[in-house]
């Protein structure tokens, strides 16, 4: 009798332990970013792991291209904005979408980072997807046409190049619009504008990288 109910019993020890974290992490996919930082902000680790797997990369990108193309300074931007984040998670309210809060943390310390180093127009039909492709798009190029990998690296560097050229709240409202994909409203929520204010640099932004890639038309 009791080798029949130790035989029925499930899985024990340290394999167990790895299928049922494995389990919880999947059970996750499911649920929506709101509600994952929710459950991060009562202490829910693995709510937080998923959420940052969701959101980092995201992250990672707009914060390099505030920071013109400086990968570690990126890094370090967003690793801090991520420990802040997982610090105030307990008082996220839910008013907005917990990306768009995301993104404003990482804004305030891209800008402190580039305030503290501070060194220092193409139509939307060429910028729209080479925005949206980036690293996919050389790489694509890099296996099926060399030639045009080069050309597509040179206009990535031009436009990467313009782009650090923008007064601050330009490049970022450019970024977030065309790269990250953030409404009008999202847009302002992060910058603290409003969604006027946004309308009006995005135009400024769009007319001045159309004149820097003039060459390119």
């Amino acid at each position: 009798m009791h080798g029949s109910q130790a035989s029925t019993s499930g899985p024990t020890g340290p394999d167990a332990a790895d299928d049922s974290a494995g389990s919880g992490r999947s059970d996750l996919e499911a649920v929506t970013d709101n509600a994952l930082a929710r459950r991060a902000g009562l202490g829910d680790r693995a709510a937080f792991e998923e959420l940052f797997d969701r959101l980092f990369p995201g992250t990672l990108r707009y914060a390099t291209r505030l920071l013109d193309g400086d990968e570690r300074a990126a890094e370090d931007a967003v690793q801090e904005a991520w420990v802040k984040a997982w610090r105030a998670l307990p008082d996220f309210q839910g008013r907005s979408k917990v990306q768009t809060w995301l993104f404003t943390i990482v804004q305030r310390e891209a800008y402190e980072r580039r305030r503290r180093t501070r060194p220092l127009a193409v139509d939307d039909q060429i910028l729209e997807p080479l925005a949206r492709g980036g690293d996919a798009a050389l790489g694509a190029a890099r296996r099926t046409d060399p030639e045009g990998e080069a050309m597509l690296h040179e206009l990535w560097e031009t436009l990467t190049l313009a782009l650090g050229e923008l007064p601050w709240t330009q490049r970022a409202a450019w970024t977030l619009r065309e790269i990250e994909g953030f409404s009008y409203a999202e847009i302002a929520h992060v910058l603290d504008t409003t969604p006027t204010v946004v309308r009006g640099q995005l135009h400024r932004a769009r007319r001045t990288l159309a004149i820097r890639m003039e060459q390119w038309r």
